[in-house]
């Protein structure tokens, strides 16, 4: 490993955060129009309550090449209602997050008209009193903000609840018909489930993941960070075993490592030599101490989302003779911010191409992240590595990680064949 000549600046490194550059799309429905232009009165609006419940929320109808998408909440004591919605709702910008309410009725509602390809997780936040105007340079106003989001709800009426961390809130998911198909994510009949485990290595919490089976050689490996997200919520689910089931990559070891809170997070995952040689040293030697885990980098694999997608990067650069193959998702590669930025696409310019494979994704409506990342796959690929390059129709949001990430293995592992 050569970690200590790749020591990041010693730079404070902060994500940008700057504001939606463009407004979002605020439209009417023309379904609230028809309700609202009949003055309703208490059974046309039950109706309205029992059809919504029975089609599921978000309201969704066709309009041109595009969808109007009303979100719905119901509540005859708010006095404000707020859409959190993934990289839509910006809080420089709460009137356009801000639901109506229907007049004369509990129904509150907020309208975009939205290319049919996006996918969003979303919470919706009840008030007692209107939000006042946020100074997006106050730290109090940031403290404020904080809380405001803490009081949103998923959705009642939608059909596809997630959650994200074990102290996050529940969401909901909006996904419209031509946004990337996530075929591998639910249970199927008939299909073995793999083993999973907790453990300490060192101080930290590992879930492994072991596919189902018997006399297993040589196993890929995956390591997989914000372990305590894909492991401790369950949100691999049944993602490897459908994908080890249908052929699409063969029987494959998981360690999902858990990269606790903010600071600590932050620590490990923003370029931490540190961090590569407990990845790349201590826990592969523990796997391999304890299942038939293989030795080969072509067939292993470093993986994360955001700061994580960052990590990934890094961790392979220093430890090429271990990790042969990236899955980077929304990876934070403005990384340290400031004066200095996007150090590591310089690194990798820098230095000679190496034996390593990559799958980089990005969401579309990650304007802080697009043009770094795009920037990082040019790099690569005018040094030659062989790039898997994708961007969804979404923000920075596990709803869309959890199915790129299956696509992520499959282009990275789909070829490998075990002995």
């Amino acid at each position: 490993m050569t970690t200590d000549i790749l020591r990041p600046p010693q730079t404070a490194g902060a994500p940008p955060h700057t504001p939606r550059p463009y407004p979002l799309p605020v439209c009417p429905s023309p379904r609230l129009a028809q309700l609202s232009a009949s003055q309703p009165d208490a059974h046309a609006v039950a109706a309205f309550w029992a059809e919504a419940a029975a089609r599921g929320t978000p309201l969704l109808e066709p309009d041109g090449d595009g969808i109007i998408v009303t979100f719905l909440w119901r509540d005859a004591d708010a006095a404000a209602v707020i859409l959190h919605a993934n990289r839509l709702t910006d809080f420089r910008r709460l009137d356009q997050s801000l639901m109506r309410r229907l007049p004369g009725t509990d129904i509150w509602q907020l309208s975009y008209r939205m290319p049919p390809t996006w996918r969003a997780s979303y919470a919706i936040g009840p008030l007692s009193a209107p939000p006042v105007p946020i100074d997006p340079d106050d730290p109090s106003d940031k403290a404020r903000w904080r809380r405001l989001r803490s009081v949103a709800r998923p959705d009642p009426l939608n059909r596809e609840p997630l959650r994200h961390r074990a102290d996050g809130p529940a969401l909901s998911v909006v996904s419209l018909p031509d946004a990337p198909a996530q075929p591998w994510l639910a249970v199927r009949p008939g299909v073995l489930p793999g083993e999973v485990g907790r453990h300490q290595v060192g101080d930290r919490t590992v879930w492994s993941y072991l596919p189902p089976g018997a006399g297993h050689r040589d196993l890929p490996v995956v390591v997989l960070l914000d372990g305590d997200v894909w492991g401790g919520q369950g949100l691999l689910g049944a993602t490897v075993d459908n994908l080890i089931a249908a052929g699409r990559i063969p029987p494959t070891m998981v360690l999902m490592v858990d990269c606790a809170a903010v600071p600590a997070r932050t620590r490990d995952l923003a370029c931490s030599p540190a961090f590569v040689r407990f990845l790349a040293g201590d826990l592969l030697a523990w796997a391999a101490a304890r299942w038939p885990v293989t030795s080969d980098p072509a067939a292993t694999v470093v993986a994360g989302q955001s700061l994580g997608g960052l990590a990934a990067a890094y961790t392979a650069l220093c430890a090429p003779d271990r990790f042969g193959a990236v899955l980077s998702q929304s990876g934070s590669y403005w990384f340290p911010g400031g004066e200095v930025r996007e150090w590591l696409t310089g690194r990798y310019a820098a230095t000679a191409r190496l034996a390593l494979r990559w799958y980089l994704e990005v969401g579309a409506r990650e304007w802080d992240l697009v043009g770094p990342t795009r920037r990082l796959r040019d790099v690569l690929l005018r040094r030659g590595y062989p790039v898997t390059y994708a961007e969804f129709d979404g923000g920075h949001d596990v709803a869309c990680w959890r199915g790129g990430l299956a696509d992520g293995l499959i282009a990275l592992l789909g070829n490998i064949r075990q002995s």
